[in-house]
């Protein structure tokens, strides 16, 4: 069997550039020999209207020729086409896509050799997930249940922003047979597998904007592998909340981990000012005993200096300082000592009578001496 007797081969394919390039098509040079060859029709045809026709005919033939360039001339025409600045413009030469346009004004190859469809780049698209029927608000599909974290079933409903990439409209148009589809598909993926690793609580508060963000980080990677050509512009989380059937037993383990907290908290504050208060004590023990041995060494050093200096007027007079220490020494404890003065002349059968001295160091009588 030859080449050409193969059904399957393409006989369609152009023939190879005799210097080894292979010919690419241009529909500019198609344009341009097409009038070419249009305009030596014309004068070829006006010629031999005007040998070989009889009298009277020439009129209808021409009316036939101005018919016939008319049609071709808005063949022709039927080519130009305008592209919105909100669009972007696909062409198609027998189906496949050749081209795509920017916003402006633009020509393609007449029907049926060149088409053009306009798609809009600039239209944001909305797709609900999970989102509740106003008509039945407690039903709940298997769409809506996802398994947290913390081994908890959660009722959950988000949104999905997206529209065109202005680069990928081709492949909006031609790579997926339901792009929306594709989009809430790998949407839900995304916000199970994110959802599954974060606990309620924290998807509940906090924790919104970060899934958020890492949802739409994971789904755009999704669509970008599949050449989908959208962009995703904003995933907003609406809902989360466990089902209907067992919303009061959690939130009473929710009012119960609330308490949980809050007694832990309060320990925690009581810990804080036992330590605080306990190292002030340290502190406070810490300096006086530094205040203490401070004054211990001084007065250590002062009783030394002071023996010092006694020992040296002992060398010079050992009788004298003798004296001298042994009478303050006996200063020192008379001083401290209570002093009673008996009378020798009293009877020893009756009271000892005394004059309390230390009263009178202190400006004080007893009561039955100021009656005596």
């Amino acid at each position: 069997m030859t080449k050409n007797d193969n059904p399957w081969e393409d006989d369609s394919q152009e023939e190879p550039d005799p210097r080894g390039r292979k010919k690419s098509f241009d529909p500019e040079a198609v344009v341009r020999d097409f009038w070419h060859y249009l305009d030596r029709f014309l004068n070829s045809f006006w010629k031999d209207l005007k040998r070989k026709s009889p009298k009277g005919h020439p009129a209808k033939k021409g009316f036939l020729f101005l018919v016939f360039l008319g049609g071709g001339l808005f063949w022709l025409a039927s080519g130009i086409y305008q592209v919105e600045p909100d669009e972007r413009g696909v062409v198609l030469r027998f189906g496949e896509w050749v081209r795509t346009t920017s916003p402006g004004l633009h020509y393609h190859l007449p029907a049926p050799i060149e088409t053009v469809f306009t798609q809009r780049t600039t239209t944001v698209h909305r797709i609900d997930i999970g989102a509740k029927s106003s008509m039945n608000p407690d039903e709940t599909s298997d769409e809506d249940l996802v398994l947290t974290g913390d081994s908890n079933i959660a009722n959950i409903s988000f949104s999905v922003l997206w529209h065109v990439k202005d680069d990928g409209v081709e492949h909006f148009l031609f790579n997926t047979h339901s792009p929306e589809h594709i989009i809430r598909s790998a949407a839900e993926s995304v916000m199970r597998e994110i959802v599954g690793q974060t606990p309620i609580t924290y998807t509940q508060t906090e924790g919104r904007a970060a899934i958020n963000d890492k949802a739409q980080r994971l789904l755009q990677d999704i669509l970008d592998e599949y050449n989908v050509g959208v962009e995703i512009v904003q995933i907003l989380l609406q809902n989360v909340e466990p089902p209907a059937a067992v919303i009061d037993a959690f939130r009473d383990v929710e009012r119960a981990q609330a308490d949980q907290q809050s007694e832990v908290n309060k320990a925690e504050a009581y810990d804080r000012d036992l330590r605080a208060r306990t190292r002030g004590q340290v502190a406070s023990i810490l300096y006086a005993a530094e205040a203490r041995k401070a004054v211990t060494i001084a007065q250590a050093k002062g009783a030394t200096a002071a023996f010092c200096l006694v020992y040296a007027q002992y060398k010079k007079a050992p009788e004298i300082t003798t004296e001298r220490l042994l009478i303050d020494s006996l200063g020192d404890i008379y001083e401290k000592a209570r002093k009673v003065v008996v009378d020798p002349a009293a009877n020893a059968s009756s009271i000892i009578p005394y004059f309390p001295l230390s009263d009178l160091d202190k400006g004080r009588i007893p009561e039955e001496r100021k009656d005596s």
